[in-house]
């Protein structure tokens, strides 16, 4: 259907029957939800299949739904704009006194953030007074924002755009001039310019529009009784101005109290405190700068959209409530100006400013601030290998790399998957590359993976269970180079070669604080923003939240930098608390971790015991414990293990490890909290913690843990761990005391069986000052054997931490 013949049916519709003012506008609403409806609904489907939700489609189908997007959006401008034209060609509404000047700057800022997408140079000047009019509000920011639209969509990348307002004491009216660049209107055209439909041949092609737009402007100003003229010259640009009366001029300055916030960072910090803020205040300027395309992902959930689980960029930007994460969000729903692909070049302290690049068109400008947040994240810390910035090999750190990978491991076909580095990305992605048929291999430079994160001993175990997944780790390498050979890698060590299709970096991140170091701020010893309790650099106006910035360590006091997607939302909202005035501390953390290896379940959090002894701890005790998540009789019981360290003198909870198919998460959870507070091991066992066989046992494996540690620091047992069994193995006495079923069904080699229940009316086969490691399945069983035991003058006896569980596993 052609625009004139759609806009004679709806003009036929609305001149049926003598409807009042009021019942026309009714309906009118009404057979404009009607018609918008389907419109929407069929743009969503659309974007269903464009955004990949509705699974693969190929280059020639998704070319046709893209064009179909696109007509469908183009209608529904039209049926929006007729019906305007409709609606605002009737007399006015409701008037009543409006600030005119909060108006505009309001408008403007609307419209800044499309001007910058086109490289615009966008200039508001506005009175140090408050211009009172009378006038329909809401038919007065329509028409004001029509010729803005205008402005925008006809002036060219790189050039200018100003709204100027200007009262006149003498003649009680003010004047809105709104001045653009653009290609002008030639002098024949010049009175059909606000004919409704017409649109400059000239134009037509390639710019979009309905030709209402200056129509509604000017039938509404019409409507009041003002006046709207405009000059021009062809590629000149055009001015167009409104006179009109007002009632009164405020003499107090137009400030509203407005601070500008600039936030450098959209990814997980940055939108944080924006939307905090905004939350918190709407009377403040939010202006997000992010140098990628994307705003508000998941950065944890890279590595599922590498194997396919999440299809699509938008599902990792999409909120709870299905709501998506984009820049047209940011500013309709929170009014947060967002400029993406967008960098910041320099920050101006002495000017308050920051120098920036738009990176799709290339001008640079200065965004002026009250406040700046630094919420630039990481980048990746790329070794010195010769061969390594080769095309091909990738590092995982944001969405852009993520599609890289997902490009590259497509197009080639690739089978075989080098990851350099045993870090928790590089474990992630492994997990996602095998996922798809890869054979992935893991290279990495220490005796074991995740010792960031994890003791040696735990993190033995993870290793195991990857090799048992199929994930090959290599530990204890030396990269020499990387050489390309034909369509392969050929990674050189210091033993063997290896050959890959794809080769990925996961050798760790640093804190991206070059701009800041450039601005003269304080950088700490690992390399991020050094910032105070508030989060305030060593420039009080300057913030700094995230990955950027260091952390303290709750525990040592000491400066740390934990690069996690939990502490950086944290600090935004901290921060934000901060610039909007309520007093908000962040205290720290203690790198609390979670995550998932397939099927097997990983957190830790505190200190590692080797950490521990570092930052003075002396006298550091440890135990592992191996338990059932849940009552053995609910059906899904699964077993987890859990490590647990404290300070033997003082017996404070320290740190907390555990991995397993079972629900560990929750344990490491609640051990978290106990480090927090600096609660000892016996305050973490009289916590009230909830019971039912559903979910743990009457008392928690994490209570259980730190029982068993406070009777080993207090003499009642001794323990062993399996590092230290694997050592003097051949020279002690291995007693199993699990029923004859489970040491049959699988047992430690040389070990002897006693069940338990035949402990008492059985003697043992060792003399009582024999050298005898007791255990069972979990080894709960083995410390009944050993109190029992050791009251037989047993003197030299020892439990095996874990049981059979952790060291079969």
């Amino acid at each position: 259907m052609t625009t004139g013949v759609l806009e004679l049916k709806m003009k036929i519709v609305f001149n049926a029957g003598t409807m009042e003012n009021g019942s026309e506008q009714d309906f009118l609403r009404l057979f404009s939800h009607q018609l918008k409806s389907p419109l929407n609904s069929i743009q969503s489907l659309l974007n269903t299949i464009v955004e990949g939700l509705a699974g693969e489609v190929n280059t020639k189908t998704l070319k046709a739904v893209e064009r179909a997007t696109e007509k469908s959006r183009d209608a529904r401008e039209v049926i929006s704009d007729l019906i305007d034209f409709e609606l605002y060609s009737q007399e006015n509404g409701r008037q009543q006194e409006l600030n005119l000047t909060e108006l505009l700057h309001d408008l403007a800022l609307s419209f800044s953030h499309s001007a910058s997408e086109k490289g615009i140079t966008f200039n508001f000047d506005l009175p140090g007074t408050e211009v009172i009019v009378w006038a329909d509000p809401k038919r007065l920011k329509q028409a004001i924002g029509n010729i803005l639209d205008n402005a925008v969509r006809f002036t060219p990348s790189n050039g200018k755009m100003e709204v100027k307002l200007s009262p006149d004491r003498k003649a009680k009216s003010v004047t809105i001039k709104v001045t653009d660049t653009g290609p002008g209107i030639a002098p024949e055209e010049r009175d059909r310019v606000f004919e409704p439909f017409y649109r400059s041949p000239r134009l037509k092609a390639t710019v979009p529009g309905t030709g209402l737009g200056l129509s509604i402007a000017k039938k509404v100003i019409d409507n009041h009784g003002w006046e709207i003229h405009f000059t021009s010259g062809e590629n000149r640009g055009t001015s167009f101005e409104i006179t009109l009366p007002y009632v009164k001029l405020e003499d107090r300055k137009y400030e509203r109290e407005r601070k500008k916030v600039v936030i450098i960072g959209g990814v997980t910090a940055g939108p944080k405190v924006a939307a905090r803020l905004r939350r918190l205040d709407e009377n403040v300027d939010i202006i997000l700068v992010e140098r990628g395309r994307f705003l508000s992902y998941s950065g944890c959930g890279l590595p599922s959209y590498i194997s396919g689980k999440v299809r699509s960029p938008r599902e990792l930007m999409t909120t709870s409530d299905s709501a998506v994460k984009s820049p047209e969000f940011f500013e309709s729903i929170s009014h947060i100006t967002t400029l993406n692909n967008t960098m910041a070049l320099e920050i101006e302290r002495d000017k308050k400013r920051v120098l920036v690049k738009d990176l799709m068109i290339g001008p640079t400008s200065y965004i002026p601030y009250d406040y700046l947040v630094l919420a630039t994240g990481t980048v990746p810390d790329v070794p010195d290998i010769p061969g390594v910035n080769q095309s091909g090999i990738f590092t995982l750190h944001t969405l852009e790399d993520a599609e890289g990978i997902k490009k590259t491991f497509s197009d080639k076909n690739a089978r075989d998957v080098c990851i350099i580095g045993g870090g928790l990305i590089g474990i992630s992605a492994a997990e996602a590359l095998i996922e798809t048929g890869a054979r992935v291999t893991i290279l990495e430079k220490k005796p074991h993976i995740l010792l960031k994160l994890l003791d040696p001993d735990i993190a033995e175990k993870i290793q195991n269970e990857l090799n048992k997944k199929g994930i090959k780790v290599v530990t204890e390498v030396e990269i020499k180079e990387i050489k390309k050979l034909k369509d392969q890698f050929e990674i050189l060590t210091q033993n063997s070669p290896y050959t890959a299709d794809l080769v990925i970096l996961s050798t760790g991140v640093k804190p991206n604080a070059a701009l800041a170091r450039s601005a003269g701020l304080e950088i700490g010893e690992s390399g991020g923003v050094k910032v105070d309790s508030f989060l305030k650099s060593s420039d009080r106006s300057i913030y700094a939240v995230g990955d950027c910035a260091e952390s303290i360590n709750l525990i040592t006091g000491k400066h740390e930098y934990w690069p996690l997607g939990s502490i950086s939302t944290k600090m935004g909202r901290i921060a934000a608390d901060n610039i909007f005035g309520i007093a908000s501390k962040f205290e720290g953390s203690i790198g609390t971790t979670l995550f998932r290896i397939i099927d097997i379940n990983v957190g830790r959090t505190g200190l590692t015991g080797r950490v521990a002894l570092l930052n003075g701890f002396e006298e550091v005790e440890t135990v592992t414990v191996s338990g059932l998540d849940r009552a053995h009789y609910s059906g899904d019981a699964k077993y987890i293990i859990l490590k647990v360290i404290a300070d033997r003198r003082t017996r404070r909870l320290l740190g907390a490890q555990g991995y397993g198919k079972g629900d560990i998460i929750p344990r490491i959870e609640i051990l978290a909290c106990a480090i927090m507070q600096s609660l000892t091991l016996d305050q973490v066992f009289k916590l009230d913690l909830g019971y039912a066989p559903a979910f743990n046992n009457p008392v928690d494996i994490a209570q259980t843990a730190c029982n068993v540690l406070e009777n080993k620091i207090n003499g009642l047992v001794k323990t062993i761990n399996i590092q230290e069994f694997d050592k003097i193995k051949e020279e002690v006495n291995i007693l199993d005391v699990s029923p004859l079923s489970e040491h049959s069904a699988g047992s430690i080699p040389n070990s002897i069986n006693l069940p338990l229940e035949n402990l008492r009316r059985e003697n043992l086969p060792f003399d009582r000052d024999s050298k005898i490691v007791l255990y069972s399945k979990t080894s709960s069983s083995a410390y009944i054997a050993y109190r029992y035991l050791s009251a037989q003058g047993y003197s030299d006896l020892m439990i095996l931490e874990g049981g059979y569980i952790y060291w079969e596993r």
